[in-house]
């Protein structure tokens, strides 16, 4: 991301904390001297149940489900959290131009049903 769409997300020293032990890498590009702050996360995160699986097999299987951060965006990988009111629109045009990159849209703050706080 920071390579394509000349941005300069840093890993914070703070992961999201969600529940009781679970991180979720957290990103910040924050230069006061250009109004850009903006925060990057997954959406998506695992939780193992450490129980592991029994069954009539040779082997046993931990059972693993994958979450979302904002359920109401569960097809969503990643948000771009903006905290400024630093332009995006070439942000976005830029982002929409990567090959890896599926979609990328806007959703503000009033569509979503989850809160955007976490504790950090």
């Amino acid at each position: 991301m920071n390579k394509y769409c000349f941005t300069n997300f840093l890993r914070s020293r703070n992961d999201l904390k969600v529940e009781q032990d679970i991180n979720i890498p957290h990103y910040q590009w924050d230069n006061q001297e250009k109004g850009i702050d903006f925060e990057l996360f997954n959406n998506k995160y695992y939780v193992r149940d450490d129980q592991p699986e029994q069954s009539n097999s040779l082997f046993s299987f931990t059972n693993s489900k994958e979450l979302s951060l904002i359920e109401s965006h569960k097809e969503v990988d990643f948000f771009i959290k903006q905290n400024c009111y630093f332009s995006t629109s070439n942000l976005i045009e830029k982002m929409s131009t990567i090959k890896n990159i599926s979609l990328v849209y806007r959703v503000q703050n009033n569509e979503l049903s989850e809160n955007f706080n976490f504790d950090l």
